[in-house]
């Protein structure tokens, strides 16, 4: 095991990158966001391969932070950012990313068992059942009706039903979503692949919801970590303006109607009440 680090994988569009952002505000605590380029795994490298790969970037990362307070990460001008894509849609109506690959500095000092969080979504998620022997991992969760109503909104590959680093890892999830040619459908294969992941490979307390990171200013994620942070006031995105009305009532029907993996976190009820916030824009 590395010393003191955690990996972190969401639902993506769940509220990762905030969770960085908050936990690289502690004390003692550095987190980045999506720093492993996929180009370090060999084109036949398997999960075995692929695990010794996230081990050994997580220890010399914490060398290098130690002799150099830098480190790779996604960044918005040099620093974590909770915005990963732009708030407004762009002219062809959607949601660009904002930054991209590049390093951070930290300036603050750090002891030698400082607290690394290193966030990828889909990678570790892939990866999850090998890389929790080794790591402390923390699975980001959130209302599957707001993840896909902001999913359409974004130029990603879940937009697309697609999800390249999971289906790297995981040749079964790339068959299913091959073989489904409708995009609802495959965007709802995706959600539910992950948090299937998170219900057979985490133990509950170690699955955040997204509503709850923010109705606690941050504590939820805290206090899993074991770091002393100030608390901030946050606001859900859940009905998000920019989320298309019009499209709720297909998403909350692709969403209900059987047992579901995220029947664990959010309930029906759970569901209607975002699909109700969506339509009404609140």
């Amino acid at each position: 095991m590395v010393p003191r680090t955690w990996l972190l994988c969401g639902v993506p569009r769940s509220g990762s990158s905030l969770c960085c952002r908050l936990a690289g505000g502690a004390r003692d605590t550095v987190a980045l966001s999506e720093p492993i380029d996929p180009g370090v795994f060999a084109p036949t490298a398997g999960p075995p391969a692929a695990c010794e790969s996230i081990r050994e970037f997580a220890a010399t990362t914490r060398d290098r932070l130690l002799a150099e307070g830098r480190a790779p990460s996604v960044q918005v001008n040099g620093r974590l950012d909770d915005e990963r894509v732009s708030g407004a849609l762009s002219e062809g109506g959607l949601r660009r990313p904002r930054g991209g690959a590049g390093e951070i500095r930290v300036d603050k000092p750090l002891s030698p068992d400082f607290l690394l969080l290193i966030k990828h979504n889909a990678l570790f998620a892939a990866l999850l059942d090998r890389l929790a022997r080794g790591f402390p991992a923390l699975g980001l969760v959130r209302n599957p009706v707001a993840v896909l109503a902001s999913w359409q909104t974004v130029d990603l590959p879940v937009r697309r039903g697609r999800v390249p680093m999971g289906e790297r890892f995981d040749p079964r999830l790339a068959r299913a979503l091959d073989e489904e040619p409708d995009t609802l459908r495959r965007q709802v294969q995706v959600l539910e692949w992950f948090f299937a992941r998170f219900r057979d490979h985490l133990p509950p307390e170690r699955v955040l919801r997204y509503e709850d990171l923010v109705a606690s200013g941050g504590r939820s994620l805290f206090h899993r970590l074991g770091v002393a942070a100030r608390p901030e006031p946050l606001e859900s995105r859940n009905a998000n303006a920019v989320y298309d009305a019009a499209s709720v009532d297909r998403i909350l029907a692709a969403v209900q109607g059987e047992e579901r993996a995220w029947s664990a976190w959010y309930t029906p009820r759970d569901c209607e009440r975002a699909a109700t916030a969506i339509r009404a824009g609140r």
